[in-house]
């Protein structure tokens, strides 16, 4: 799921801070963390509500066990560590990570510590259990910014994953085999399982209409493409009039034209609503793509139903490049060591052991990044399997390109949906986008 925050200038940030920041307490008081502290820690994020929650519990253990004080900040505005950082300003202890174009900047400052030097001589531990996707540049590179690794360093610490692209369906009314390859997909006939379309597909999301279908492209184009075609586009080095980004687009519009209701209810359906249609009887389609939390929204809409009895689901299937289907989209949270205290060390290498991961999957809602965490659901078990059996964990395009490029993005879906036969002018026009949004 595209996770969208407001993206404000220094004026407005500065204006509006009060909005901006969420302060909570996991133990003690709120006051600032003393220099070289063992006893305090200050620790920014974006996380709210259940995640929020699942985070608070997952520190109850270590504030019992070492009496360190943890001072938790939400902090929405994912602009502040930079302004932060530009005024030379208070930094967190420990903090989300940077957007992935600052990451070598803010190492060459020494703004980001290296995890080796937070983890001591638990970093061997780390990099063992640790999916190797999240930690190792598969060609062999020593800098690859996606995973925060820079000249052979280390600095962001993965601690939750989730994987996207995952085609969900009822096995009461699919009973098949999980196709091989999009080619077999889309040659399913779903009236011999007595259900009305091949796929749901709803890509309605307020102002951030058409991120599903940009994750749904994404994995086609990471796996039809490949890597280095994928990752280029990222960086904008790859037009989207591209032949290869043209025919990613054309295979997401098979999954249009074969979508339940038609594009109306594309357009309108809002995307945690978009599978419920296969619920019903007959069933309004068979298939669903989309990341592991949407479970909880199968489970909120239709009351009753259960993981492996009433939604399961097999991984991606190849776009015909076998070099592409080791590429898994997915997305983890990190945490970067912005100031060295010994608290923080110490937070740091306690939030990379198994016994506080498990406590998030406990809680619901995540995948781990440690591999020794165990799962009591298959669902999670499985999808975990896809992320651990990745060649590489691609970043969601979506999510990391530059905002006027992001909002043409998920726009070009809705145009797409609506007029499937315009698509060499939806391409041109983010041509031009692309050219103004890298050049600034």
């Amino acid at each position: 799921m595209a996770v969208v925050l407001g993206k404000l200038g220094a004026k407005a940030v500065a204006l509006t801070l009060g909005a901006l920041f969420v302060f909570v307490t996991a133990c003690g008081s709120s006051s600032s963390t003393p220099t070289q502290s063992a006893t305090d820690v200050t620790v920014w994020t974006a996380w709210g509500g259940n995640e929020l929650k699942a985070f608070q519990d997952v520190l109850k253990p270590f504030t019992a066990q070492t009496g360190i004080k943890v001072h938790i900040s939400t902090v929405r505005d994912s602009s502040q560590l930079a302004i932060n950082v530009d005024a030379g300003t208070t930094l967190p202890d420990i903090g989300l990570p940077p957007n992935v174009d600052k990451v070598q900047d803010w190492v060459s400052k020494g703004v980001m510590k290296p995890i080796e030097t937070a983890l001591g001589d638990q970093f061997q531990d780390y990099m063992t259990n640790t999916v190797s996707s999240l930690t190792t540049d598969q060609g062999g590179k020593s800098t690859n910014t996606q995973i925060y690794l820079v000249n052979g360093k280390h600095y962001g610490l993965f601690v939750k994953t989730q994987v996207k692209g995952l085609l969900w369906y009822d096995p009461k009314v699919y009973t098949g085999q999980a196709p091989a390859t999009w080619n077999d997909l889309i040659a399913i006939d779903p009236a011999k399982y007595n259900a009305k379309s091949l796929f749901c597909t709803g890509i309605e999301s307020g102002a951030a209409s058409g991120w599903p279908a940009v994750d749904d492209f994404d994995n086609i184009l990471m796996r039809q493409a490949g890597h280095d075609t994928y990752n280029n586009l990222i960086a904008g080095k790859v037009k989207f009039s591209d032949p290869q980004i043209k025919q990613a687009y054309q295979s997401l519009g098979q999954m249009f034209s074969a979508s339940y209701g038609g594009k109306n209810t594309i357009l309108t359906t809002n995307f945690g609503k978009a599978g419920d249609p296969m619920f019903k009887s007959p069933a309004g389609c068979l298939f669903l793509e989309q990341a592991t939390f949407i479970t909880s929204f199968f489970e909120q809409d239709n009351p009753g139903v259960k993981a492996s009895t009433d939604y399961n689901f097999f991984p991606h299937p190849s776009m015909g490049n076998p070099a592409g289907d080791g590429n898994v989209n997915g997305f983890a949270d990190s945490l970067v060591m912005y100031n060295d205290t010994p608290a923080a060390r110490k937070l740091m290498q306690y939030v990379a052991s198994k016994d506080a991961q498990q406590i998030w999957v406990n809680d619901g809602g995540t995948l781990a990044a440690n591999k020794q965490v165990t799962y009591n659901d298959p669902i999670s078990k499985a999808a975990f399997a896809v992320v651990q059996g990745a060649k590489n964990l691609e970043v969601t395009a979506g999510d990391f390109v530059p905002s006027d490029m992001q909002s043409a993005f998920w726009k070009s879906m809705l145009d797409y949906v609506n007029n499937p036969g315009g698509l060499d002018g939806i391409l041109s026009h983010l041509d031009s986008v692309q050219k103004s949004a890298y050049s600034s």
